[in-house]
């Protein structure tokens, strides 16, 4: 037998089962979910009293973008990687790709990161995940990082 001569007997058949009518639109059935469903949930409480904070900054324009480069200082490298402007949510396991691959093997050697934002946690991950020992250093935690605000975290 042929598909296509099988595919009526198929629908033949779903029509036999229990709950399938294929004479009715699903709305309908007098099962069919309401238009409305959810309606019975409880407003949303909006007010400026349940604000927990404001906060607003600036980032810097960079005609390029963002910054991931790589550098030696005082013999050690330093790899760059900020200027996101408020996407490192959405950039952070790109952008931190980028970063792991301008360093050298990390395996067994001691790493630094700083920053404990999207990136910087991003970069840490990678870091520990291709066998470097991490050290973190970071002015705040979540959810007081900018990442978070950005991140539209509340």
């Amino acid at each position: 037998m042929k598909r296509r001569d099988a595919l009526p007997l198929t629908l033949l058949g779903l029509a036999s089962l229990p709950g399938c009518d294929f004479r009715q639109s699903p709305a309908d059935r007098a099962d069919a979910p309401s238009l409305l469903e959810g309606a019975d949930l409880p407003a949303v409480r909006v007010g400026a009293e349940r604000q927990i904070r404001v906060v607003t900054g600036l980032r810097p324009f960079r005609p390029s973008g963002f910054v991931v480069k790589r550098e030696q200082w005082e013999g050690k490298t330093v790899i760059h990687n900020y200027g996101h402007g408020g996407g490192g949510f959405t950039l952070s396991w790109g952008s931190s790709h980028l970063t792991i691959g301008l360093a050298d093997a990390v395996a067994g050697k001691a790493c630094a990161v700083i920053g404990g934002g999207v990136m910087g946690l991003s970069v840490a991950h990678l870091l520990l995940a291709r066998g470097a020992s991490v050290t973190l250093y970071t002015r705040d935690l979540p959810p007081q990082t900018t990442s978070n605000i950005a991140g539209a975290q509340c």
